[in-house]
């Protein structure tokens, strides 16, 4: 049973390239970017918001033939390491401004075929809800009696997403090969890790230092043609938890070993052929600063031997370790990251589970401290299929009443009062409690009021005086 229904309706290729749709992206694309960042916010080409603005027209008729056509090819992002709140770095993969843009359309095309099929326990990059909302159903849930949490975060959820499993998923919904290349293409791409990296920050990198990024990265990859070692083939899953046939491993199973298709000789003509492009983007280097808009298509053949190195080392990667993750910082990243976490959405409800799914971030409201406990463990269980797992350090049981912190918000129970009525037992005993109730509050009134009226005499006798 297939967890998404086939799209049947017009070519979303078809309303990808539209004039109108590829607008409302580069519009989006360029409103994330500050004013004052637009000169210092290139991807691996050099190419910056003001620079794809100077040649608008033109690059936006380029990219819409290149995607009608399929000669479309994204470039490596540049990834850079930013500090999170919790602690730690996080990844953040900067595209290229095309890229953005071509991310952006696909974006806007295929959410309004998947929002409609989420469930309203995910709040993460959502439609209309956000923090806000989901935090108030997680005091909803405590407020109706479900006073134990299990806490839980998925560990590097973003780079331990399993390529295989997601386009399975995504081909039950869309059926045309155009668009699910694309993604294809945007997940296997890779970033370009470097120890030069720079900061958010800082202006991007110089042309001749991205050469010699590219050189040193050619230089290098011949350690990655050794043959690379079978992987594990993972232990079947015991107790299956739901009827979805991607659920299963295939007659290879899951852990089969995926070989690049490259052998040493192919390696090294791919090799010969990126080099003279790295060379010949070098020299150019000292020039392209001062021939302004014509940037525009000379830093495409700097980031040509770009593409030829990290395609290959991502091909020699993919034959040892499978293909893993999305990168952050792509605009249709969110979206698949719901994609795939929702049969665990499905999974987790359909049990009755109370949760609250923010992107990775999850907490399930049980009534006992056993209930959370086995809760927490259906939790892996489940994600386990997905080959996700928990974050030890971030993940627990806890009481509502000693406090929970959820999507950087300290939750607590709210403080109660004796009220009206509370242990009445008959409409006499109420009757008489609403008489006093009366009578206190009427004598509260005048005491005030005879406070007031003493307070105001001596005031005037004061000023009497």
């Amino acid at each position: 049973m297939p967890i998404f229904p086939k799209y049947t309706g017009p070519a979303l290729l078809d309303q990808v390239v539209t004039v109108e749709n590829l607008t409302i992206a580069w519009k989006r694309v360029r409103g994330n970017i500050q004013v004052a960042r637009r000169g210092r916010s290139a991807g691996i080409d050099t190419v910056t918001i003001r620079d794809f603005e100077a040649d608008w027209s033109n690059q936006m008729a380029g990219l819409a033939d290149e995607l009608r056509t399929g000669a479309y090819r994204p470039l490596p992002p540049l990834t850079v390491q930013i500090p999170k709140a919790s602690g730690g770095e996080r990844a953040i993969a900067i595209l290229a401004i095309r890229d953005r843009v071509a991310q952006r359309a696909v974006q806007q095309v295929l959410q309004p075929l998947f929002e409609p099929l989420f469930l309203d326990c995910s709040y993460g990059c959502r439609l209309y809800v956000g923090v806000p909302e989901a935090v108030a159903r997680v005091v909803r849930y405590a407020n109706q009696g479900l006073t134990w949490a299990a806490d839980a975060d998925i560990a590097s959820f973003f780079d331990t997403i399993d390529q295989q499993i997601l386009m399975g998923l995504l081909r039950q919904r869309i059926d045309e090969p155009a668009i699910l290349q694309l993604i294809s293409q945007w997940l296997q791409v890779g970033a370009i890790h470097t120890a030069e990296d720079t900061p958010l920050v800082r202006a991007p990198v110089g042309l001749a230092a991205l050469a010699r990024r590219a050189g040193t990265a050619l230089r290098g990859i011949s350690a990655l043609t050794a043959a690379p070692p079978v992987a594990p083939v993972p232990p079947p899953i015991g107790d299956p938890y739901g009827a979805a046939i991607w659920e299963q491993p295939d007659a290879s199973g899951w852990g089969a070993p995926r070989r690049s298709g490259l052998d040493t000789g192919g390696l090294i003509t791919l090799l010969s052929l990126a080099q003279p492009a790295l060379e010949g983007a070098r020299r150019l280097a000292p020039h392209l600063r001062q021939i302004g808009p014509q940037r525009l298509l000379l830093g495409s053949a700097l980031a040509a031997g770009a593409i030829a190195a990290g395609e290959l080392a991502l091909r020699a990667h993919a034959a040892t370790s499978g293909p893993r993750g999305t990168p952050q910082g792509g605009s249709l990243s969110p979206l698949l990251a719901n994609i795939y976490l929702h049969p665990f959405d499905l999974a987790m409800t359909s049990h009755g589970m109370r949760m609250v799914r923010f992107m990775d971030d999850l907490v399930v409201m049980c009534p006992s401290h056993e209930e959370a406990v086995q809760a927490l463990e259906f939790v892996r269980r489940q994600l386990a299929v997905l080959r996700l797992q928990l974050s030890a350090e971030k993940t627990q049981v806890t009481a509502y009443a000693d406090g929970l912190t959820f999507l950087g918000q300290a939750l607590a129970p709210r403080q109660t009062w004796p009220y009206l009525g509370q242990g009445l037992a008959s409409f006499e005993e109420a009757e008489r409690a609403l008489r006093e109730a009366s009578r206190r509050a009427s004598d509260q009134v005048h005491r005030r009021a005879g406070q007031v009226r003493q307070g105001v005499s001596k005031l005037r006798g004061r000023m009497r005086s």
